[in-house]
């Protein structure tokens, strides 16, 4: 299991979304590493509709994670909006909305729920936002390379690159299925994965403070009777 970083930022304009987009990809450019970090620009068209309009994601993916066209910054993004416009060159027609939601519902399920909603609802408040996923020694000067941003959150997320790929691999089916299909699927196949895992993570809450709640004062240090 691999430890991220993950930072969302808002903006007012795609302009200045798109000048940290750069300036995070310069940063890796300049230190050699390049094929280390995801990265992608959202915008909300005049009805509201977010798209992702601008992505970068490691190139050495393979298999039918690779031809999903998007990294653990979009299965982000997917988490958060299921009905994201897939834009940006995506390769829908090739492959299969189960794919999609493997990959959001793995992202979910590394994500904290109070983390998942934060950076959600940061999101929500600009007109275009930047979602980052960069490796946790580089995070601080991911940080500071974000400068035009209205709101910036940074969270921890955990992921198994190599179950992910096992896991979408297994989900995308041979057969080339129409756009249309594949969109749909992405998004039922999206909303389906992040409501599974946000109700483990639920069930996985409720049963650590049903573990608190009947723990002795001995054991919680709070008060009791010592020999």
């Amino acid at each position: 299991m691999d430890t991220f970083v993950v930072f969302a930022a808002s903006y007012d304009t795609l302009g200045a979304a798109e000048a940290d987009y750069h300036a995070v990809r310069e940063l890796y450019l300049g230190s050699g590493l390049i094929d280390t970090y995801d990265a992608a620009v959202i915008t909300r068209d005049g009805a509201g509709k977010v798209s992702i309009v601008a992505k970068h994601e490691r190139p050495t993916r393979r298999g039918a994670w690779r031809g999903l066209g998007i990294g653990l910054a979009g299965g982000a993004l997917l988490a958060l909006f299921p009905a994201i416009g897939l834009g940006a060159g995506l390769l829908l027609g090739g492959t299969s909305g189960a794919g999609f939601g493997a990959l959001a519902g793995h992202v979910t399920a590394g994500l904290r729920r109070a983390d998942l909603k934060d950076l959600g609802e940061l999101l929500d408040e600009g007109h275009s936002g930047l979602v980052v996923v960069a490796a946790s020694d580089l995070g601080d000067q991911v940080e500071q390379a974000i400068t035009h941003a209205s709101g910036l959150a940074r969270k921890q997320l955990t992921a198994d690159e190599t179950a992910l790929e096992a896991e979408i691999n297994a989900a995308v089916p041979s057969p080339a299925q129409s756009q249309d299909e594949s969109y749909r699927q992405a998004v039922a196949h999206a909303e389906a994965a992040v409501a599974e895992a946000e109700a483990a993570a639920a069930a996985a809450e409720r049963e650590a403070e049903r573990y608190s709640t009947f723990r002795s004062p001995r054991d919680s240090g709070a008060g009791g009777v010592t020999g």
